[in-house]
């Protein structure tokens, strides 16, 4: 790795670095490409799953495509078309149906709807199962042909191929309702459906964007039973690592519901085409049939490995990771930590044989090139976040933001060659797997999945160094062959973190890309030779630097990655005033909308955590909900306020009251919850909230302490799709590098109730 001495002096003074930092920043900006689906099949085997056929029933049960919300009209519509494809396959569905509440555990909020969950089942007719969930209605902005069209259509061909199998557990499929509201279908199916009982597995089919793989990023602890189901997958895309960071998120999907301690859980979904969630845009124009045909292929594979055996009741946890999408390497967690602790104590050892010369420069020189990178990567997210204040600068060309994420990493590397004058490469290689095995074995104490992704490596390299007592050049070949199996792991690692978290957090990228740069630090200082560091450094900074300008410069949308933009039509039914609201003031106002119309910053709601930015309107007739019929009892220490709901046009309405009432327990239709069940106890109020057409005229009840204070409450009425005259021209001014999101645009009233108490 020290290069040969009879080389001329000009090729020695090369550069040659470059080489290498190329590969591992091409291979950084571009690993997604390793990582996509196969093409559709053009033929497929009796027992193989078959993308065509059922993209073809998703398109007769999306239909139109007109966005389908909970107990709504158009969901009506997409259920009964649902119902007949899945009798058209022979089965018999049932459709469960409840009015059902659910606390929201991170904010001050209890959702009610009324549920029509689509459940049917194959295999045998009683005993243990496995569960395969998936959702069919969709945001009221969008019309959910991804999300969750691709589970739906999934699970049906899932089905059609099951019911023709021997199975030794039966497979209940559930279809839920309500999932985009407050995951309130699986919510009622788990807490009340006696289906639950028999459930010992289950399989979630998902979907965060409309392309790319589907990844098995969620499961249970232990999870030997789901891994041996999942092993074996074809063109696998998983890793320990990203289910554990995904437990610490916010974020939920039906499983959050559903699990329960023993229940075997493999959650998979679509994480590529973020841009187009809960939009218009999630159409059968950006579906993606491959990605449809990868979510087959893994659920197939998985509902089969768990229907055609016994629960295993394994108690291993497994670490594992695919490798470019080809093959999943695994090991029980213990194993993992246990490799990790050898390969530090054998590349330490390694190290230290290399002599006393320049020792610790080079066992400094990791670190020094990771405070480097990080400081790189923070500087330059700093600065254009002060540039471009209130914008996600990287949304709509987040490949400037990746290439300066990853050469940060790189340049501090180089930097840290520069400053430190390190010993030879065979010791930088020690020393950077020496701090690679050390940071994999600490990380795995906090993040037990971490481990599988620094033990493969570092285990190569300790093969290397323990063969070369033999051979000498075997500690070089290690180092090579690890550096690539690290870049063949850590390279799409990269580019699922970005499509799982954005460019928030530039900081994270540029440490991962550094950490990456460890096991290649041998081969880069090998390639460099005697030449010195300053070319190299000057050329890296030059890339980036341009990749920084590229970020300055680039739009933060565009008409293919529009950024989310929702228009409110918000009326002051007391004070009888009026606003147009465009989103949160804490993101900047698009150029035209701000240019044409007299936004400011205002607290729309009482209780709102944030102002938005908002403009005077005219004054129009909107849906106001009302309750009527109002009473209030004294027994027992409690006081009980009555009341009937008027939904009057609106499609979700929420009750706003203070905490200082003192609320205890809520009641919608019978439907019944405790506040202290709901989340933000630091919030100043509390929300009951209904959504869909059972709302109106249902029963509300509200349970208070007997010395709670009378206060002022607050009545909330959505509308999504009604956008009044008064609005028009805003909406006219939005640019088409702006889309609704989520509730989409609409209208919102306001109306303050007499003291209550």
């Amino acid at each position: 790795m020290s290069g040969g001495q009879s080389e001329p002096q000009g090729l020695r003074a090369a550069p040659w670095a470059l080489a290498p930092i190329a590969l591992v920043f091409f291979a950084l900006m571009y690993a997604g490409m390793l990582i996509q689906p196969p093409p559709v099949r053009a033929h497929n085997a009796a027992d193989q799953f078959d993308a065509a056929a059922a993209r073809e029933r998703l398109e007769r049960i999306i239909g139109a495509g007109a966005p389908h919300p909970i107990d709504s009209a158009a969901q009506d519509e997409v259920r009964g078309r649902l119902l007949h494809e899945i009798e058209a396959l022979g089965l018999r569905p049932e459709v469960h149906e409840r009015f059902a509440c659910r606390p929201q555990p991170r904010a001050p909020l209890i959702d009610c709807g009324y549920v029509r969950n689509i459940v049917f089942s194959v295999g045998p007719a009683q005993g243990p199962a496995v569960l395969v969930a998936s959702h069919y209605d969709s945001v009221p902005a969008g019309p959910g042909v991804s999300d969750d069209g691709v589970g739906v259509a999934a699970s049906l061909e899932i089905a059609r191929l099951l019911m023709r199998e021997d199975l030794q557990r039966r497979v209940i499929f559930l279809i839920s309702d309500g999932e985009e509201q407050a995951l309130l279908g699986a919510y009622d199916f788990a807490q009340h459906d006696p289906l639950m009982a028999d459930v010992e597995a289950l399989v979630n089919l998902e979907a965060r964007g409309t392309r790319g793989p589907a990844m098995f990023f969620e499961t249970n602890q232990p999870n030997g039973d789901a891994f041996i189901a999942f092993s074996g997958a074809p063109r696998p895309v998983a890793n320990s690592v990203m289910a554990d960071i995904y437990a610490l998120m916010p974020n939920s999907t039906d499983v959050s519901v559903l699990t329960r301690p023993g229940l075997d859980v493999i959650n998979l979904a679509l994480l590529d085409g973020f841009e187009n969630y809960h939009t218009p845009q999630d159409s059968l124009a950006s579906f993606n049939t491959a990605s449809l045909q990868h979510m087959g292929d893994t659920g197939l594979h998985a509902v089969r490995n768990f229907a055609r055996a016994p629960d295993l009741g394994s108690s291993t946890r497994f670490v594992y990771s695919d490798i470019a999408s080809r093959v999943t390497i695994s090991a029980p967690s213990w194993a993992g930590q246990a490799a990790l602790a050898f390969c530090v104590l054998i590349a330490l050892a390694a190290f230290w044989r290399g002599g006393a010369e320049r020792r610790w420069r080079t066992l400094a020189l990791p670190l020094l090139a990771l405070v480097f990178a990080a400081a790189l990567a923070f500087a330059a997210g700093l600065g254009l976040s002060l540039l471009r204040p209130g914008e996600q600068y990287w949304f709509a060309h987040p490949e400037f933001t990746r290439a300066w994420c990853a050469l940060s990493g790189l340049l501090g590397l180089v930097l840290s060659f520069a400053v430190l004058r390190a010993g030879d490469a065979v010791r930088v290689s020690a020393a950077g797997f020496f701090w690679f095995s050390l940071v994999g074995l600490a990380g795995s104490f906090f993040l037990s999945g971490v481990s599988i992704l620094f033990a493969a490596p570092a285990v190569i390299f300790a093969l290397g160094a323990l063969g070369a007592l033999i051979w000498r050049p075997a500690l070089g070949l290690g180092a090579a062959v690890a550096a690539l199996l690290s870049l063949l792991i850590f390279a799409p690692l990269f580019s699922l973190v970005e499509l799982a978290l954005g460019y928030d957090l530039p900081l994270a990228f540029g440490v991962l890309a550094a950490l990456l740069g460890w096991a290649w630090a041998g081969v880069i200082a090998a390639a460099q030779g005697r030449a010195g560091w300053r070319a190299t450094a000057l050329v890296l900074t030059v890339a980036w630097l341009a990749a920084i300008a590229g970020a300055a410069q680039a739009p933060a949308a565009s008409a293919a990655r529009p950024a989310p933009l929702n228009l409110t039509y918000f009326v002051d039914i007391t004070a009888a005033q009026a606003r147009v609201v465009a989103g949160q003031s804490r993101r900047a106002l698009p150029p035209a909308l701000r240019n044409a119309h007299a936004f400011a910053a205002e607290t729309i709601l009482p209780g709102d955590r944030y102002p938005s930015w908002a403009t005077p309107a005219a004054t129009q007739p909107a849906p106001a909900p009302a309750l009527l019929d109002l009473a209030v009892a004294e027994a027992a220490g409690e006081r009980t306020v009555r009341a009937r709901l008027v939904s009057n046009g609106a499609y979700r309405v929420i009750l706003r009251l203070p905490r200082s009432a003192g609320p205890l327990r809520a009641a919608i239709n019978g439907a019944g919850v405790a506040f202290s069940d709901a989340g933000s106890a630091d919030s100043d109020f509390v929300n009951l909230a209904c959504q869909g057409r059972a709302c109106d005229g249902a029963l509300v009840e509200i349970v208070l302490a007997a010395d709670g204070a009378a206060g002022e409450w607050y009545l909330i009425g959505q509308t999504p799709g009604f956008l009044p005259e008064a609005a028009a021209a805003v909406r006219a001014a939005r640019p088409v590098t702006n889309t609704a999101i989520q509730s989409g645009d609409g209208t919102v009233t306001l109306s303050r109730l007499a003291p209550i108490g």
